[in-house]
């Protein structure tokens, strides 16, 4: 090792390199080359017989459990790191490692105390030495859905980690904040509060609360948090008790303290927020969930299997990625079908379909082909949720095998138990069941024609539907019977801020005059600001009542980042309006960014005429742009074109395709290939295109169809890719 001896010891003792482990420097560089090169048996008997003959040097300790970490061997690693601490109880980064290690094997709940003692004794020495403890629990949590634990431990490790960390980091709080599959509820900022206390015994309760949040020992702060609010009653206290425990992963305690909360808060507004929170995580535990059920077989014939599926007019054969999208380490299908719960004319141009009989989507079928080297026979896996649709799909795969043809294919249902389960499908909370739909349309349909029967079903399930379903927030009531009882006011709102945050994930853009007006459930109001306000500390649901029109430019200008990154329609959409309404704001932001940001917003809400003004506007600034100009107004001519296609009856529309023919052809001449493919796939009478030009297709299909939003296509960028249709 090449390190100097008044170094710090690489094994993060605190103590200098020459005081520590500079003896065995040297083996210590062999065994990272042998792992390094994939020779880790050897590498650990050489940190066996190390580790005999140097007891006293923690860094064979460390770098065992590192080895053995990076193999995935988390309950192993745990032994050397034990063995360290005997011999040294304040090692600081041998506590790191074994909490990482502990919580990787177990679970946060059973490695919480390993967990709050490495963080305070990395406190003692070296706080940064706990930034890839904190990193490891908020990957691990995100994805084990715990999304306010996660998002807390994301800034924890902001907080403790070295200079050389922080952009890494700083990029996952961004990526986590602009996950738009987590409840917005959950994402941002959440801050603990200070609140006035009296008692002199009490305050001192609270500081340590306090610091024991900031170093991570979030059940600890809970702890004392809940003991102060049973002692005061103050709210604040309740809301800080709530917070550490969602932080520390206990979502049911949490979610009992907010509703607790939320019935002490005066203030609706505030109440509401907070009966959100808990509506939210009660809806993220709950036992009442429709389950998806896997059904997996194996298959001696595929091709046989295969043939027999398509012959099936209520199982459609659907898109694999493509080997350049494929993820090496990820299990691709060969083969992937959709049984929809009643036929689809692949002709058809959906004359025939209205808003009681689109076909829906009732199971999904992965076919993964033999493996021979490995021994390994080809593999059908059915997925679809419990109770009907998983019936009606076992039927239809029944109906299209027939017995002789599972005979012939050699289908065999398999034991799960020895098989791994691999479903996609996510449980879905039961009252949130109703909202969720999949349907299938035919190839030809025209794009708005599905977007104008999505709008329908939204319509009815948000003004009908969900009015009348049961909730667990509105104690098993229906918000019809809930608005008519005063004291379930707060609930019933937040039900709707519940709502939004589901419709969101789901891919609409609620309107609260959506919802039965008979309800009486509105926005929250906005709160007072002046020129003194700070909105650094304002979560997601605070920030989205802010008064755009109020704030000054400086102001604007930082919420305009802010609400970019959460990206709640309702609030963005006042946002960026107030941007183009102030010169001087104007001037500091993409505004190619915000125009763009407001075709999507008003293309999600159905608007279409106010997405075709802003895809002028988008125009119009690029042909105003000093460079790029070229490249930046052909990018919005293929977004308005996208747009264009979603309507193939736009008597514009041929017209519009030769305008870009002609205006962009001879510069860009894939643009010609790709209007080529649009107009076939589309199925569209463009006059002047001749038949042998459409004849070329062929010839260019090797480089795709560009998408709106990518860079101008040019021989090496559009290569390889699939053709793209607007709508997917």
């Amino acid at each position: 090792m090449s390190i100097d001896s008044y170094d710090p010891c690489p094994c993060n003792s605190g103590k200098k390199y020459k005081f520590c482990c500079h003896s065995i420097g040297e083996e210590i560089s062999k065994i990272s080359h042998l792992h390094e090169t994939h020779q880790t048996a050897t590498a650990l008997q050489l940190l066996d017989r190390l580790k005999k003959n140097h007891p006293e040097q923690p860094l064979s300790f460390i770098t065992e459990a590192q080895i053995l970490m990076a193999e995935r061997r988390f309950e192993d690693a745990c032994k050397p790191l034990e063995e360290c601490l005997e011999r040294d109880p304040d090692h600081p980064a041998a506590h790191s490692l074994l909490a990482t290690s502990t919580f990787l094997a177990q679970g946060y709940k059973q490695a919480q105390k390993t967990i709050y003692s490495a963080l305070q004794k990395c406190a003692a020495v070296d706080v940064s030495l706990a930034t890839p403890l904190a990193i490891s629990i908020a990957i691990a949590l995100q994805m084990r859905g715990f999304y306010l634990a996660a998002r807390e431990h994301f800034a924890l490790a902001m907080r403790v980690a070295s200079q050389e960390y922080q952009q890494n980091l700083f990029m996952n709080l961004l990526e986590f904040d602009g996950d738009d599959q987590i409840p917005y509820q959950f994402r941002g900022v959440h801050v603990l509060e200070r609140c006035p206390i009296e008692n002199s015994e009490h305050q001192e309760t609270f500081e340590r609360a306090q610091r024991l949040a900031n170093l991570g020992c979030y059940r600890l702060a809970a702890g004392l948090f809940k003991q102060l609010a049973e002692a005061t009653g103050q709210v604040t206290l309740w809301k800080n008790a709530a917070f550490c425990y969602a932080w520390a992963t206990d979502e049911t305690q949490s979610a009992e303290l907010f509703h607790e909360a939320a019935k002490l808060e005066n203030d609706f507004a505030e109440a509401v927020e907070l009966e959100t929170l808990a509506q939210l995580l009660d809806l993220n535990n709950t036992d009442e969930v429709i389950d998806s059920i896997e059904k997996v077989y194996e298959v001696d014939s595929l091709s046989k299997f295969l043939t027999l599926l398509e012959k099936h007019h209520q199982i459609l054969r659907g898109n694999v990625p493509s080997e350049q999208d494929q993820d090496s380490d990820e299990n691709i299908p060969t083969a992937y079908f959709q049984i929809v719960s009643s036929p689809v004319n692949a002709e058809s141009k959906g004359e025939e379909i209205h808003i009681d009989n689109v076909p829906v989507v009732i199971g999904d079928i992965d076919v993964f082909d033999a493996d021979r080297q490995m021994d390994q026979p080809a593999i059908v896996r059915l997925y679809a949720y419990e109770g009907e649709q998983i019936s009606l799909a076992e039927k239809i795969l029944d109906e299209a095998l027939d017995e002789q043809g599972k005979k012939d294919c050699g289908l065999k249902l398999l034991d799960q138990d020895h098989e791994a389960s691999s479903n996609p499908l996510s449980p879905i909370p039961s009252e949130q069941w109703p909202l969720f739909f999949r349907w299938s349309f035919p190839q030809k349909m025209p794009i708005i024609k599905r977007r104008e029967l999505e709008a329908q079903q939204w319509k009815k399930l948000l003004s009908e539907v969900w009015s009348n379903t049961k909730l667990a927030g509105l104690n098993e009531k229906t918000p019809w019977e809930a608005a008519s009882e005063d004291d379930l006011k707060v609930a019933l709102t937040a039900a709707a801020y519940v709502l939004d945050a589901q419709s969101l994930s789901l891919g609409h853009f609620l309107q609260f005059a959506e919802l039965d007006p008979k309800l009486g459930i509105s926005e929250l109001p906005h709160f007072d600001v002046d020129e003194s306000s700070r909105f650094n500390t304002c979560s997601s649901m605070t920030q989205n009542r802010i008064p755009a029109k109020e704030l000054s430019d400086a102001q604007l200008m930082y919420i305009f980042n802010r609400a970019l990154l959460i990206r709640h329609p309702r609030f963005l959409y006042d946002v960026l309006l107030e941007i183009l309404g102030r010169e001087e704001c104007k001037k500091e932001v993409d505004l190619d960014r915000v125009y763009s940001t407001l075709t999507e917003i008003c293309h999600k809400r159905n608007h279409r005429n106010e997405t075709l003004s802003w895809i002028h506007k988008g125009q119009e600034n690029a042909q105003s742009q000093p460079t790029n100009a070229f490249e930046s107004e052909l990018q919005w001519k293929m977004r308005e074109l996208s747009f264009r296609l979603e309507d193939t009856s736009d008597p514009g529309l041929s017209g519009f395709m030769k305008q870009i023919w002609d205006q962009y052809g001879k510069k860009t001449p894939q643009i010609k290939d790709y209007l080529k493919a649009f107009a076939q796939a589309f199925d569209l009478d463009v006059s002047w295109m001749t038949e042998s030009t459409l004849g070329e297709l062929g010839n260019s299909s090797g480089e795709g169809i560009w998408s709106p939003g990518d860079t101008t296509p040019d021989d090496s960028s559009s290569s390889g890719q699939k053709l793209w249709l607007p709508g997917e």
